[in-house]
């Protein structure tokens, strides 16, 4: 269904409704959500008003194709405003204002009031779309910039609460060495309890820091690396689930489960980094790309097909390829939909399949070529930059936090690992020594025997290297930024750390801590 008959679809409802129409419309507008995080979509949403306004269309069109945009979660506002005009009758600046007055989201409500004001002057909406898509490129930008100061306050704080938990549970088992503890059970729950908690809250803000981002597309034509890691989700996935509780159930050890989890997981998260890699180096191509294939259209006066004859490919990077088979399909004689969901689809982008979308729409309601891929460009490239201010802070982050994770989980093991076998030799020395007169040595010694209370102390270690490495996991993904994916790659190079952190420790620490009684 076509964006035309979308718009005839929805009046027909409209009026077969009735009352009925509006009580909906009412629930809607009640379950507006507040936007607490930075997104890009107003911005987006914005860009594609500006682009298909070029086209000089009317104002009803505006409005429907603006609500057609489901990806869009402001977009159905639009759809509410042209259903009021279309089939209410209310004049458009007056549906504006009755919108923007239930809003509780402050940019929007505000937004809507402007787009009264403006309507009801009569001045063109093409001016006050591409005024206003400029100012909410000032904003987002400003938003994105502090977003990012503030990430990197978090992660540092982030940084010194991780080490301040190893610092706690290192007192801990130190102590529990040297003094009899009572209640030492309640004392190690409510220590496991507490470091949930503090990291729980410290991902919890951290995630409101972070700018929302999307990345990948939801579409069904996927990248190469996509299709690889749906084939391989399918596969490992539930192989490795049953594997896992086939191994807990055999009583195996935790540190084996750990790298059984990173086995299972690694392979997934590896080819969701390498597409991660992919796309930002598409995006970042992008902007070039469809700015001078819209000003090659616009300045010659041709076709989107004529144009790309004289567009020089090796301009345009790891774009190449696509372009080279959207170019044959235009040439062939394909639809230009099709050509250009076989491209969009392939890069895995959701930035160029947003961008596309809206660069085809505004090309194909008569806009000028060479205004709509400036104003696309312009939009895109603000992005790609964001992203890199982004991974500056992150990919410093990323390597700290995964030092931070071996460093803090091998000590851990280290200290549990001193105190099982100090416990081990002061056992010994009290058992040889217990002929010795009143028995002075043997209380000397038995204040740090603690052998009793190693199964605890290892089932509360173990506890928090669990917390940790989930803990570390997410707040790297979250940091960076991203698909989903991604979580398998830390996730599984976090678990392999900290088993192998549990096999490798313990052996050097028999070597070292090895006397004769």
């Amino acid at each position: 269904m076509n964006p035309e008959e979308k718009i005839s679809y929805l009046k027909l409802k409209a009026a077969k409704h009735g009352f009925e129409g509006y009580f909906s419309l009412a629930r809607k507008l009640k379950s507006t959500k507040v936007v607490e995080r930075v997104s890009d979509e107003t911005l987006f949403l914005l860009t594609y008003m500006a682009a298909i306004s070029t086209a000089d269309i009317e104002r009803d069109r505006i409005f429907g194709y603006t609500g057609y945009q489901k990806e869009y979660e402001a977009s159905k506002y639009f759809k509410l405003i042209h259903i009021l005009a279309s089939e209410w009758g209310y004049a458009y600046a007056k549906a504006c204002k009755y919108i923007s007055q239930r809003l509780k989201d402050e940019y929007l409500s505000k937004f809507f009031g402007r787009m009264s004001n403006i309507l009801s002057s009569g001045e063109p909406e093409k001016r006050f779309l591409k005024q206003e898509k400029l100012t909410r490129e000032e904003i987002y930008c400003n938003e994105y910039e502090r977003s990012i100061e503030s990430l990197k306050k978090w992660t540092d704080g982030y940084t010194a609460l991780m080490v301040s938990l190893t610092l706690v549970v290192t007192i801990i088992l130190v102590s529990v060495m040297i003094y009899t503890l009572e209640n030492m059970e309640t004392i190690i729950f409510l220590v496991i309890v507490m470091t949930v908690f503090i990291c729980g809250l410290a991902l919890f803000i951290i995630y409101k820091v972070a700018p929302a981002e999307k990345k990948a597309h939801t579409l069904v034509r996927k990248s190469r690396e996509q299709k690889i890691i749906r084939l391989l989700s399918l596969t490992l996935l539930p192989v490795g689930a049953i594997s896992l509780i086939v191994l807990i159930l055999m009583g195996i050890k935790l540190q084996y489960i750990l790298l059984a989890i990173a086995f299972f997981t690694f392979p997934i998260g590896f080819f969701a980094m390498l597409d991660d890699k992919n796309i930002d180096e598409k995006d970042t191509n992008y902007p070039a790309f469809i700015k001078t294939l819209g000003t090659l259209a616009g300045t010659t006066g041709t076709t989107i097909r004529n144009a790309m004859d004289d567009l020089d490919k090796e301009t345009i990077g790891c774009l190449k390829p696509g372009v080279e088979e959207l170019h044959a399909g235009l040439s062939m004689g394909l639809t230009s939909k099709h050509c250009w969901e076989k491209f969009i689809g392939e890069t895995g982008s959701e930035l160029i399949n947003r961008c596309s979308r809206i660069f085809t729409d505004a090309i194909e309601l008569g806009g000028d070529p060479a205004e709509i891929g400036n104003t696309v460009s312009a939009s895109s490239l603000i992005i790609v930059l964001l992203r890199m201010k982004r991974k500056l802070v992150s990919s410093s982050f990323r390597g700290l936090a995964i030092t931070l994770h071996a460093v803090m989980v091998g000590l851990l093991i280290l200290i549990i690992e001193m105190i099982s076998k100090f416990s081990e030799l002061v056992s010994k020395m009290s058992e040889s020594y217990t002929s010795i007169q009143d028995g002075i040595p043997e209380m000397g010694m038995s204040m740090f025997n603690v052998a009793d209370s190693i199964p605890q102390l290892y089932k509360f270690t173990l506890s928090i290297v669990i917390v940790l490495t989930i803990s570390n996991t997410l707040v790297i993904k979250i940091v960076e930024g991203g698909e989903n994916w991604k979580l398998f790659f830390y996730g599984g190079l976090t678990s392999g750390i900290s088993g192998l952190c549990m096999i490798l420790i313990p052996p050097v620490i028999s070597n070292v801590f090895t006397f004769q009684v």
